[in-house]
């Protein structure tokens, strides 16, 4: 970690136990012998900006159409003209598939698609009181972010159940002794709420975003793993560029759908060794 901080000019202080005990003493100082402090982190809740994002659009005069299944894409001399769905077609000149986790089961009926799976995480909150922790603490793959409020939460795990979002009481309890592992005081606030999302994991790390090769105007924009709400603005950026003929942002080539990032069928995907 350090090594990458250094190499990418990132902030940061490297901090002896005492040091972080001093500026989070809910910290467990019986499993923390140093660490780092980075002044650049920080977070978001996830729904409340979807919802405010949504808002925008509409305002912005975007037609959002809620739980309409996309069946299959309407074609026309190898490039897409729409889409047709449970609820009717609809037309325009470029298509976008950002289905997620989803987005190569809706793709491989009729072309390749990108390689991606479902990463399964399940995450839980505390109800605790504000000053219980006070900043984000990351430690061994799991992380402890506090709300204003006081609710903590602790995530998260990664399991590959295809596109199973159900939580588990086996996981329930290694989440809480992980959450008292790194802040003992969590045992004295309970569990508010259990639940699970699916990350759409590629199969390099790196998400999907460019024209498909097979179809002309149709476009993808997916593969973002966990990081879909830090890299999201400039990932639209990056297609907005390619979708108007810009300039882009960045080299766009590493993120293209080439053919060895593509699959015919998504059950040869296997997420486990490259993740």
């Amino acid at each position: 970690a350090e090594a990458w901080m250094q190499q990418h000019a990132y902030p940061f202080e490297h901090l002896s136990s005492e040091a972080l005990q001093r500026i989070e003493p809910g910290l467990n100082h019986k499993q923390v012998n140093s660490g780092w402090l980075t002044a650049t982190i920080g977070q978001t809740r996830n729904p409340r900006l979807v919802r405010a994002l949504q808002a925008d659009l509409v305002k912005l005069g975007v037609d959002i159409k809620q739980q309409t299944r996309a069946d299959s894409f309407i074609s026309e001399n190898g490039a897409v003209k729409g889409v047709k769905t449970d609820k009717g077609s609809f037309y325009a000149d470029q298509v976008i598939v950002a289905g997620g986790a989803w987005s190569t089961r809706l793709l491989e009926k009729w072309l390749k698609a990108p390689k991606i799976a479902p990463v399964k995480g399940q995450m839980i909150v505390f109800k605790a009181e504000p000053g219980v922790v006070s900043h984000i603490v990351l430690s061994k793959g799991r992380y402890v972010i506090p709300r204003k409020d006081g609710h903590v939460v602790l995530g998260s795990t990664l399991e590959f159940d295809a596109f199973d979002k159900s939580t588990s009481e086996a996981v329930l309890e290694e989440l809480k002794l992980e959450a008292y592992r790194i802040i003992p005081a969590l045992k004295n606030y309970p569990v508010e709420k259990q639940w699970a999302g699916l990350r759409p994991g590629s199969i390099d790390g790196i998400p999907y975003i460019g024209e498909h090769p097979e179809l002309k105007n149709l476009y993808v924009n997916a593969g973002h793993f966990r990081n879909g709400v830090v890299i999201g603005l400039a990932s639209c950026q990056l297609l907005v560029n390619q979708l108007l003929d810009e300039e882009p942002i960045v080299d766009a080539s590493p993120y293209w759908l080439t053919e060895e990032r593509m699959v015919s069928d998504s059950s040869q995907i296997d997420l486990r060794k490259a993740i």
